[in-house]
């Protein structure tokens, strides 16, 4: 099974499982930004879960070209790509199924790894719509007979929206990881 395959359908599961909804962007955040071939030196090594948060995994492992998770790698390639910007590294991932990105943010304050997804809760709905308006995010339902949403898409017009987007409160902080 291919490591996209595999990543996507861990995804899956813990929205299955969690009920939670997803969130996607149109292509690798931040636009046109150049990808990332290496995660910096500085940021190699092994990082030890700080705190008590079940989801996350107690060690990580980061190497030149990929993240090890205690049962998965996130490899970087034209599915997993790595950006910086406003201070963070982001991994856009794309489901094989879909043209849209899921992502996930690093931010590293010394000897600290901060972890944020955006995370598809009626209280970040309701941030986002006030930073970036209605129109730029599309729900998703299930199906026509299902009304419960499934996705929310969100559509940045460009960079600066992306910005105040992750300036708000808009993002989920999942835990924190330490050498």
């Amino acid at each position: 099974m291919k490591q996209s395959t595999i990543l996507s359908l861990l995804f899956s599961a813990i929205f299955l499982f969690t009920g939670c909804v997803e969130v996607t962007f149109p292509e690798p955040m931040p636009y046109l930004r150049r990808d990332r071939t290496v995660f910096p030196i500085s940021w190699q090594g092994e990082w030890h879960h700080k705190g008590s948060n079940t989801n996350m995994d107690e060690t990580i492992t980061i190497h030149p070209k990929y993240v090890a998770m205690e049962n998965e790698q996130v490899v970087l390639n034209e599915k997993n790509v790595l950006r910086k910007f406003n201070g963070y590294f982001i991994i856009s991932m794309q489901d094989d199924d879909d043209e849209r990105w899921s992502l996930i943010l690093g931010k590293r304050r010394g000897s600290v790894l901060s972890i944020y997804e955006f995370e598809g809760t009626d209280e970040n709905y309701a941030i986002w719509k006030e930073v970036l308006g209605v129109e730029a995010i599309e729900e998703v339902t299930k199906s026509d007979d299902d009304p419960e949403i499934e996705e929310y898409q969100i559509n940045p017009e460009n960079n600066a929206a992306f910005r105040k987007l992750l300036n708000s409160d808009g993002l989920t902080h999942m835990g924190d990881y330490v050498r």
